[in-house]
């Protein structure tokens, strides 16, 4: 009779061990404080958080989490790359799948990767790990041209409308969102582009309601199965696709040596995340409805109308980085309306220049509407700089980047050194509120995509982000968008003629009022709106960075620029 005791305390002991979170991990006690204020059932109080800003901590960190994970693991991300961060993380949660966890992956279908045998690979790999994919074109995996277009012509919304969302949930306890997509670019692990980055680490009640937004793209009609697609399906039957049977058969390279030790190691885990931890006042988890209408009224673009409350609410000032920087009619409309109500507003943006920017159309569209932010919502715009200089403190990891980058260089198997393109997507709203999430500053986000992230009521932590975002603003880090020094007359004439041009769907007028500056050396820094401005910065022209005069990339963005304002609403 004491041996069945004995036994049954044992097992007893062992079910309550395995339902304690994170108990092998220095993040174990934080989790233990954040379930213990759940039960007063605030998701809005009780979790702290930290801003994950590097990219290789931002690895790391998910590495350690995926491995100390005990029940779930939920992924929801618009990029999967078959790269070897990619790679890395699926074979972690294979792993953790194989120890009985239970891992669910939302991919957003275009833009992750579409080998078959590697998508039957994983439709099968195990019962405890299962994929699915948002909105997928004709229920393939890898549609043909013909069936893209023919899905186009059934419903161009349904294939233009994709999820944006970043987001993982570890045992419905920690979660990390923010802008960070999966792939070698967003964790520094890239030879060529990688992205300046930030997402926010969150421990506590907030997980929850992620975890059940996440839910609800589960649940969505347009989330398929990898078993559902008829080509995935028909690759299954056929037995016939690679299997990864070993960890070499990921082909992680030279990558992650350092990385599978620290995720171990709790003295790193400690420092590098746990002590960055601070408990917030408010913190409320925003997310769009899958599918999402369009609009600021609409009540399934939940993210959109949650952020312009925001807005509204301020007095003094707003900070923002955005990668992009394309306001729709309805979006200058609010800032108009915002500086009409409180006229000491400053507003400031931190964003992409031409030289460091991803996406060339956007860019664009943000150089024809240049006039109008600086001008018309007197916006003080920085443009990020590729190589900044602050570019050891953002990228560690660039010596050894560039070691390998000049080795493919000579290969030719690339075209240009490692630089940085900026991707983060932050607010900060008079030192009180802020967000960090997947929201870019574009129609897409405001309208089309399905968007994520936390918005924050905390002075503390605001006042941090807004010092992150303006040491990006630095003048060793970003160039600024000034009005150039062009006699009042001629000033006004070209802001009138550029200004009714940009209305226009063709834009041919070739002369901006703005352009971008650079500080003298030994000067000191004042506002573009300063009367001394031009004596303390010197002109670099609208396309500083450039590869020459005239360069492929510059008259792409000055044709862009002319024809592309019928595609603004859909950027």
């Amino acid at each position: 009779m004491k041996i069945f005791l004995l036994i049954g305390l044992l097992f007893a002991t062992a079910v309550a061990s395995a339902a304690i979170p994170f108990e092998n991990s220095p993040l174990g006690p934080v989790v233990a404080t954040a379930l213990s204020e759940e039960a007063n059932h605030d998701a809005v109080q009780g979790s702290q958080l930290a801003i994950l800003s590097g990219g290789y901590d931002a690895l790391l960190l998910r590495v350690h989490l995926i491995r100390q994970a005990k029940t779930s693991i939920v992924v929801q991300t618009f990029i999967w790359t078959n790269d070897e961060t990619g790679r890395l993380l699926i074979y972690e949660l294979i792993e953790a799948a194989r120890r009985g966890v239970k891992v669910r992956i939302i991919a957003d279908h275009p833009f992750s990767d579409q080998n078959l045998d590697t998508v039957a690979f994983l439709a099968t790999v195990h019962p405890n790990l299962e994929l699915k994919h948002y909105r997928p074109a004709m229920e393939r995996m890898k549609p043909t041209f013909f069936h893209t277009i023919l899905a186009s012509l059934y419903s161009f919304h349904d294939v233009n409308q994709r999820m944006h969302n970043k987001l993982m949930v570890f045992d419905g306890a920690i979660m990390i969102t923010g802008g960070r997509n999966i792939e070698n670019t967003y964790f520094d692990h890239s030879t060529e582009l990688n992205f300046r980055d930030r997402d926010v680490l969150a421990v506590g009640p907030v997980a929850r309601e992620a975890a059940e937004s996440f839910e609800e793209f589960w649940n969505y009609r347009h989330s398929v199965s990898s078993r559902d697609l008829t080509d995935v399906a028909a690759v299954i039957a056929r037995h016939d696709y690679r299997v990864f049977a070993t960890k070499s058969d990921y082909d992680f390279g030279s990558y992650f040596g350092a990385m599978d030790h620290e995720a171990n190691d709790a003295a790193v885990i400690s420092t590098r995340f746990v002590a960055r931890l601070k408990p917030v006042k408010k913190v409320t988890f925003i997310c769009d409805e899958p599918g999402k209408a369009r609009g600021f009224q609409s009540h399934t673009a939940r993210i959109t109308r949650e952020l312009k409350m925001t807005l509204e609410q301020a007095k003094t000032s707003i900070v923002m980085q955005t990668p992009y920087l394309v306001l729709s009619p309805a979006a200058q409309q609010l800032f108009q309306e915002i500086q009409e109500k409180n006229p000491g507003l400053r507003i400031r943006v931190s964003s992409n220049s031409f030289a460091s920017t991803d996406n060339l159309l956007a860019y664009s569209a943000n150089y024809r509407l240049r006039n109008e932010y600086v001008q018309a919502l007197k916006f003080e715009v920085h443009e990020f700089k590729p190589l900044p200089g602050a570019l050891l403190e953002h990228f560690p990891q660039y010596p050894l980047i560039a070691q390998l980058a000049k080795t493919r260089l000579a290969e030719g198997k690339q075209t240009r050194m490692p630089f940085l393109c900026l991707h983060a997507k932050s607010l900060v709203v008079d030192d009180r509120i802020a967000f960090i999430g997947s929201y870019n500053l574009d129609p897409r986000s405001e309208n089309l995509n399905t968007e994520v992230g936390l918005l924050i009521e905390d002075d503390a932590f605001a006042q941090a982000l807004r010092q992150e975002i303006e040491r990006d603003m630095r003048p060793e880090n970003s160039w600024v968008i000034a009005r150039r020094a062009l006699p009042l007359g001629l000033e006004a004439v070209n802001g009138m003629i550029g200004g009714v041009m940009s209305l226009s769907p063709i834009d041919l007028w070739p002369i901006q009022n703005t352009s971008s500056f650079e500080l003298i050396p030994g000067a000191i820094e004042v506002p573009p709106d300063d009367p001394a401005f031009h004596q303390h910065y010197r002109e670099v022209g609208s396309f500083p960075g450039t590869d020459g005069l005239l360069s492929n990339k510059e008259i792409m963005t000055r044709l862009y620029k002319a024809v592309g304002s019928t595609l603004t609403p859909i950027m």
